[in-house]
């Protein structure tokens, strides 16, 4: 993010602790996450984690880290409070250590621990009409592979492997083309890795939304419709590919 962008954030978040503080009586910063639908998801040492897309529209932290048990039935054991808002959906993988998360809304990327404990909060240095649509941890590079969509030019494309630590140093960055991919708000909105095959979940002209593989050179190997428009997010548990739905289902989807 331009450096003046990055101060007129900061200016902006001071401003309205400033406001907050002068009219703390009028401000709703209520929490409650029992309706709010989640969003990507990745497994780490035998649980799934995710978030919650804040649907609630108050002040304050409104984001959780949410922890779910995984063995014969799927459901939320714990949450963690991530003393975030207005951070939109959000994409996440991890390390096998580490979590690391990034909005769509604000591109912000943030390393946190199993239990929300925050490394660092910062932003990828890429130019603002770069969407992001998708992260994930590279093994074979110990990289973060960031997706981004070309909000000028919609069918268009760019991934980034980029260090872990915040430098986000990029030893690759291509640019390529799906021109069946929805160019309204949807387009790719979730990524992983496994072998040598990329995942994606995105919406296709027709509104209908698909799973997307291709090879590590992002050419197209296979599509396949997914009937359950609630589907938000994907990971691997082994050699089984897992889906969230927006109503805080994360099931089996199939075996690669």
């Amino acid at each position: 993010m331009p450096n003046l962008l990055k101060i007129f954030v900061i200016t902006l978040a001071g401003s309205l602790f400033i406001l907050n503080c002068e009219n703390d009586s009028e401000i709703d910063t209520d929490k409650n996450t029992y309706y709010d639908d989640i969003a990507d998801i990745t497994y780490l040492n035998g649980s799934f984690y995710t978030t919650n897309y804040d649907l609630s529209g108050n002040a304050g932290s409104q984001i959780d880290l949410l922890k779910f048990h995984a063995n014969d039935s799927i459901y939320v054991t714990d949450r963690f409070d991530l003393e975030m808002n207005g951070q939109g959906y959000i994409s996440i993988t991890n390390d096998g250590s580490d979590l690391y998360l990034q909005s769509r809304e604000t591109s912000l990327i943030r390393k946190c621990s199993p239990i929300g404990e925050n490394a660092y909060t910062d932003w990828d240095t890429i130019s603002t009409n770069w969407q992001p649509c998708g992260i994930t941890y590279l093994s074979e590079k110990d990289s973060l592979l960031t997706l981004y969509r070309n909000l000028d030019t919609l069918t268009q494309y760019r991934a980034r492997v980029i260090s872990k630590d915040r430098t986000f140093t990029s030893s690759m960055d291509t640019v390529f083309h799906f021109d069946f991919i929805d160019t309204t708000y949807h387009g790719i909105y979730a990524l992983t890795h496994k072998g040598s095959s990329f995942y994606m979940l995105g919406v296709d002209t027709s509104m209908t939304d698909i799973l997307i593989l291709t090879d590590n050179h992002f050419v197209v190997t296979d599509t396949t419709t997914i009937t359950d428009s609630t589907v938000v997010g994907l990971c691997f548990r082994g050699n089984d590919l897992y889906f969230s739905y927006r109503d805080k289902r994360i099931q089996y989807w199939k075996t690669y």
